[in-house]
């Protein structure tokens, strides 16, 4: 038998044992506890950061579409930013932040200038500067050493761990412009880009006749609104628009992606006298080398050439430029469709030459 004694130094040793295992299980519990701490802390600021760097870049790629309104097609297609032009872009990715406008990490956040970018995209990763027709701003909002200085841990310090870094990227871009007002009642089948892919820029299309892949094209009375009904959609109806639009008492209405467009689906060669006084009047320009009458024409969605009918959705707005209208017995209406082209409008992704001046996030 076990004496006394005996029975209370096994009892004092699983007391000490006991003991170790408690210390172990608080020391794995502060550990918990202090990743779920800082690990959320972190997720927290990084959040913000994300929200620095979207409204950022955003506005940064704002500035580069104001650049871009005020030039011509040709002063586009030469654009090579200046001093002035990159300064005023970073200054208005800079300005969001400004004066503790936006806060992360329980304080004020500042960007800087070499966190911001002025590149091309899609087609390159944006974390280099090319001046040349840019269309894209990247921006990097962070807390660390460099900037703003890193986030300090709570628990984490038992561990040694006394900061983390933390950062978010962002880029907007001019991307395909997603409103317009379409000044000729033509739509371009999206089945014209996709066959000819990258080789569509400054490629040649008929706008009548239609219904093969080089008149990869439909005539169209635009959409119902307000108090004008645009179905039914007939060769007389498109009459009064081109006749309407000589004598300014057709408004265009402004069209948006993923409108739906009513197109004809017939023979229109009954309008053409229309269509050739309303190329006429039009006011012509020089672009590109070209001489002619520039437009914006809706992209409409089909698989095909044949010649559209009906309520069909647009999926985009191109910019051609209207070159040459011959008369009869050919009756042909030659046009040009042009890239690189930055209008005013908001984006949207969908891209056939023409980018809006208004931008949106794209990473």
């Amino acid at each position: 038998m076990k004496t006394i004694e005996q029975l209370i130094s096994i009892v004092n040793n699983q007391r000490g044992a006991t003991a170790v295992v408690i210390a172990l299980v608080i020391t794995v519990l502060i550990g918990f506890v202090s990743l779920a701490t800082d690990v959320g802390y972190v997720s927290v600021t990084k959040n913000e950061l994300q929200n620095i760097a979207d409204a950022s870049a955003l506005a940064g790629a704002g500035e580069l579409g104001n650049i871009y309104k005020g030039l011509t097609y040709d002063e586009q297609q030469v654009l090579t930013l200046d001093a002035n032009g990159v300064d005023a872009i970073k200054a208005s990715a800079k300005d969001v932040v400004g004066e503790g406008k936006n806060r992360a990490g329980g304080g004020n956040i500042i960007i800087n200038d070499g966190d911001i970018f002025i590149n091309k995209w899609p087609g390159t990763s944006v974390h280099s500067n090319d001046y040349n027709q840019p269309n894209a701003v990247r921006v990097t909002a962070r807390k660390d050493s460099s900037a703003n200085g890193p986030i300090s841990t709570f628990f984490a310090k038992i561990f040694g761990i006394q900061t983390l870094d933390v950062s978010a990227d962002a880029t907007a871009a001019l991307s395909g412009l997603g409103t317009a007002h379409p000044q000729f009642p033509v739509g371009i089948s999206k089945y014209w880009f996709d066959v000819h892919q990258d080789d569509w820029c400054d490629r040649g299309i008929k706008l009548h006749p239609t219904g093969d892949i080089d008149s990869c094209a439909g005539w169209h009375t635009y959409k119902d609104w307000n108090d004008y009904q645009a179905w039914p959609s007939n060769a007389a109806k498109l009459r009064d628009i081109l006749d309407g639009m000589r004598d300014g008492t057709f408004e265009i209405p402004l069209a948006e992606f993923n409108d739906e467009f009513v197109f004809i689906g017939g023979d229109v060669a009954s309008s053409f006298d229309e269509m050739q006084a309303l190329y006429e009047d039009a006011e012509k320009e020089s672009v590109d080398g070209q001489y002619g009458w520039k437009v914006s024409i809706p992209v409409y969605d089909s698989e095909d050439c044949s010649n559209p009918s009906g309520n069909i959705r647009i999926v985009g707005f191109a910019t051609a430029l209207i070159t040459d209208v011959i008369g009869p017995p050919d009756k042909i209406i030659n046009a040009t469709v042009k890239c690189d082209y930055v209008e005013i409008g908001k984006g949207i992704g969908s891209e056939y030459g023409s980018l809006g001046t208004i931008p949106t996030l794209v990473e």
